[in-house]
Order: structure tokens, then C-alpha cells, then sequence
């Protein structure tokens, strides 16, 4: 898909182009030498899953933040928004709606594979 405008060279509800590549993380955990759950391995996968979400909902922020500023006629941080105005946030939930397809899967995906190796590092847990 080609996402261009004549004005701006992009459109507005177009996805972001990620700052940086997103590693390709294991579905499924590795199983030890032993035959058992490694559970260094499900902990470094939680630790990746985490830092992937971590990543993703600071890109949405950071979008939605400088989509909300843009246009307006006076200065405003991004960053302060103790002094937003009604018309900067409707801005910035209009980006949060718009690109809403484009993070939520994403997301909810890591956030499933979390859980699940949650649940299997409780399962090597000594009992």
C-alpha cells in the first residue's frame, strides 16, 4: 500500500513506520536438555514480550502526541497535559482511534504470549 498525499507525502491514518525493527521473538519456549521447561528461557521471553509491548505503546504515545500538537497556532508541549485543550486531545484520541487496527493486535498478541509464559514459568516452579 501507498500511503501519499500530494501535501504532506503521507496520509494522515496511515501506520507508522516503526523506529526500529520489531525482533522476531519464539512462539513456543525451548525445551532443556532435560526434556524440561528452561525457565532462564520463559523468563528472557516474558523480558522480550515485555519490552516489545513497552515499545509499541510509547511509538502509539509519541504519535498520538505529535499529531495532537500539530496545527495549532500557539506553542504547546507535547509532553504537558496539564495545558491541553479540548480541541488537542479530540487531535490525539482521533490518532489513538484511527491507529487503534494497527497497535491492538499487536499488543493483545504479546500480551497473550506473556501470559502464557507466565503460566509455564509457574509450572517449573520447585514445589
Amino acid at each position: 500500500m501507498t500511503y501519499l498525499t500530494p501535501a504532506t507525502g503521507t496520509l494522515p491514518g496511515a501506520p507508522p513506520t516503526l523506529s526500529r525493527p520489531v525482533p522476531l521473538l519464539p512462539r513456543q519456549p525451548a525445551p532443556c536438555a532435560t526434556g524440561h521447561l528452561d525457565a532462564g528461557v520463559l523468563r528472557l521471553g516474558v523480558a522480550l514480550r515485555r519490552e516489545a509491548l513497552q515499545n509499541l505503546e510509547a511509538e502509539l504515545v509519541s504519535v498520538c502526541e505529535t499529531a495532537a500538537v500539530q496545527g495549532v497556532t500557539r506553542p504547546v508541549d507535547a509532553n504537558d497535559r496539564t495545558h491541553w485543550d479540548r480541541p488537542t486531545w479530540r487531535r490525539y484520541l482521533d490518532t489513538a482511534v484511527r491507529l487503534e487496527g494497527y497497535y491492538t493486535p499487536r499488543m493483545r498478541r504479546l500480551r497473550d504470549d506473556i501470559a502464557r509464559l507466565e503460566r509455564l514459568l509457574d509450572l517449573t516452579a520447585p514445589a
